[in-house]
């Protein structure tokens, strides 16, 4: 693991507001205006040339940097930090139209041709060479400039495709498990090829997943697919990485820009391939006209999820862009105008679950091109707007709550999660939906209980010091299992660790295979129990639900009907042939303990399981608020700042139970306070 960068230390010593600017869209004349306008909104540091690679080559082997040069002088003069990118998001066409090879396919090999982006082949020697050379040229030429503080890898990488099948992603795939596996009798055996008939006798049939009568394929070959995309997505952000760390300062960072799937994105930070993620924060896909989707409960408010998400992945992280107008392509996607407020509500917000660095999309919404509706801070005239006066305001905000800088988010809960799981729960019909389910049941329940969560990534080589922090974990469906990270949670759990397991967990080996162990398998010495019986749990009745001391709560999904060994039974099914029978215990290891949860998770059922276990929030030692609130905490050396964000439409009431400097107005504020639609506060606690 690289040690923490002077780039990263610096990067996290204030937080700072940024805009995404496409030079190439706009005639010169007009940038030393939009610059300067930039700099009296408070606005610090442009990204730019994701998508400029014709800008530098031309033609193959034609190299120019006089536009760019002519920019950042410009950048220079206004004293404003640029984060540039490498372009290989979208290749030029004279590369796509004399090297084919350099293309996507889908899965009947027909390729993906110019006019988008992200069709590229990433497996494609062709394409690896002429990476190598446009990043080494790019690193050549501006490593030594003084307006460039970081670089972005590539762009969004497997947005729009996240699946590989060109020729050379197969023999890449070939490879790959030849590596892994050595010998086609250890592949066939981890992949279960004797079921239909698979088995491989040559390596030359190895191939990733093609077009077949009914749409399926071998599940434990397409568990493995998704770990080579990953493995792809790492190499290939690997080999841009070590050419620009041979020119660079330490003080100038690298970082991409996600969150998108089948990536592990914790082994880019971990390996030291970049030094910090960063998120793309489009919150209006909540309102995303025909979007099946999106939270109807949570709403906008939802976007807690994937910033979750990337502070599980570095505790320093930045927004890239942060959604500052309608969004939709001319042929998709269709999104509401931020409602007067959403955009401030939504920046802070990202401030609030732990961001240091917020950068709006875009300066000014395009004129041309596919994403002519996907507005930014400016409209196409280019003249005042309502969201450009919000931008006045978030950064007299920001100016207040620099003492927040730095900071780190505090969480009462944990999540689980795991790359194994996810990946297998994209492919498992049976596992995917009620992992989902349960995630999305949790979060709310959270989210509505003003309850602080963290996600954590669970690997065989997880610290206990990452999981003691938390007092519980929910851990909802671990259907594949280590012994190495069952020694972990066995770990945890005897420290004192309250864990939280839910049905169909234990059942499978990292390939995807079922073990033969009964269920919960691994699972059997922590929970201390057997399931005794399973079923899908049918859409054609009422839901069914567990009993606990009188309460019913719902039971999604999928039930395991539970045989205590050791542990003692909190609560039972309450209708079906098993009506009476456990479905909810607890089992008492060391000084810790562990439930088991027979089903999957509905918010009303963690609400249920955290008043059962008498877990409170943390902030109603400080206010009280309505659903439509949310609270966040981070925290400092001798403080914590208690952010409190309005997500309804309408005006709210939260009573404050202190005497608190709210650091935004610089009041002091005790008692009833009303909060405006879409407002935000912060609390300085002194502790």
């Amino acid at each position: 693991m690289r040690e923490q960068s002077e780039a990263k230390r610096k990067a996290g010593s204030k937080i700072t507001m940024g805009v995404c600017y496409y030079p190439e869209h706009w005639d010169e004349s007009m940038w030393e205006d939009d610059l300067r306008r930039m700099k009296e909104y408070g606005i610090s540091v442009i990204r730019i040339a994701e998508f400029a690679w014709n800008k530098f080559e031309s033609e193959e082997g034609s190299y120019t940097f006089d536009f760019f040069d002519r920019f950042l002088a410009v950048a220079a003069k206004w004293n404003m930090n640029v984060i540039m990118c490498t372009p290989t998001a979208t290749p030029p066409a004279w590369m796509t139209t004399k090297y084919p090879e350099v293309l996507n396919a889908d899965k009947e090999g027909h390729l993906y041709r110019h006019g988008m982006r992200r069709h590229a082949n990433m497996n494609s020697k062709m394409y690896q060479h002429f990476t190598k050379i446009i990043v080494e040229k790019l690193a050549e030429h501006y490593a030594d400039n003084p307006s460039i503080i970081g670089w972005q890898l590539d762009n969004e990488i497997n947005c729009e495709m996240e699946v590989y099948y060109s020729e050379s992603d197969h023999l890449a795939f070939r490879a790959y498990l030849k590596e892994k596996y050595q010998t086609l009798d250890k592949l066939n055996q981890a992949m279960g090829t004797v079921f239909w008939n698979q088995t491989y006798t040559d390596w030359d049939q190895v191939a990733l997943a093609q077009k077949t009568n009914t749409g399926g394929t071998n599940p434990h070959m397409a568990l493995e697919e998704k770990r080579f995309i990953s493995e792809t997505v790492i190499s290939y952000f690997r080999l841009q990485a070590d050419i620009l760390r041979t020119y660079i300062k330490d003080s100038v960072f690298l970082t991409t820009n996600g969150l998108f799937n089948n990536i592990d994105y914790h082994r880019l930070i971990q390996e030291g391939i970049l030094d910090f993620i960063t998120y793309d924060n489009y919150p209006d896909f909540a309102y995303e006209v025909e979007n099946p989707y999106r939270d109807k409960v949570l709403k906008d408010r939802n976007m807690t999820f994937n910033i979750t998400r990337a502070r599980s992945i570095s505790s320093y992280f930045g927004i890239m862009e942060q959604q500052s107008g309608a969004g939709g392509w001319n042929f998709r996607m269709q999104q509401p105008m931020p409602k007067p407020g959403q955009m401030r509500l939504w920046a802070l917000g990202a401030i609030a679950l732990g961001a240091d660095f917020v950068s709006f999309f875009r300066w000014r919404t395009c004129t041309f091109g596919t994403e002519i509706y996907w507005h930014g801070l400016n409209d196409y005239s280019n003249t005042p707007n309502r969201r450009l006066e919000e931008l006045a305001t978030i950064h007299e905000d920001i100016k207040m709550l620099q003492l927040t800088a730095g900071t780190k988010y505090i969480a009462q809960v944990g999540i689980i999660t795991d790359y194994d799981n996810s990946w297998d729960g994209d492919i498992d019909l049976w596992h995917g939906p009620l992992r989902r389910n349960s995630v999305e049941g949790i979060v709310r329940a959270l989210e509505l209980g003003h309850i602080t969560y963290d996600f954590i990534n669970l690997t065989d080589e997880t610290l206990h010091s990452e999981l003691k922090k938390y007092p519980i974990l929910f851990y909802p469906h671990a259907t594949i299992l280590t012994e190495a990270r069952v020694k972990i949670l066995e770990e945890y759990t005897a420290d004192g660790g309250i864990i939280v397991f839910g049905s169909r967990s234990g059942y499978k080996l990292t390939n995807g295979q079922c073990t033969t162990l009964q269920m919960p398998g691994l699972l059997r010495n922590l929970c201390g129990v057997v399931v005794s019986d399973y079923t899908f749990a049918s859409p054609d009745r009422e839901m069914m639900q567990i009993d606990v001391n009188g309460r019913k709560l719902p039971a999604l999904c999928f039930h395991d009907i539970l045989r205590p060994e050791t542990a003692a039974v909190l609560g039972t099914f309450d209708s079906d042939y098993y009506k009476g029978l456990p479905g909810f215990t607890v089992n008492y290891f060391g000084k810790g303990c562990a439930y088991y949860y027979g089903a999957g998770f509905a918010e009303e059922t963690v609400a249920g399981i955290l008043e059962e276990l008498s877990i409170r929030p943390w902030a109603e030692s400080y206010l009280v608020a309505g659903n439509d609130i949310q609270i966040t905490m981070r925290k400092g050396d001798k403080e914590r700042y208690l952010f409190v964000l309005n997500y309804g439409d309408k005006e709210q009431t939260i009573e404050v139970k202190g005497n608190y400097l709210e650091i935004i107005s610089q009041k002091r504020e005790a008692g009833e306070q009303k909060m405006e639609a879409y407002g935000v506060k912060c609390y300085q606690i002194m502790e």
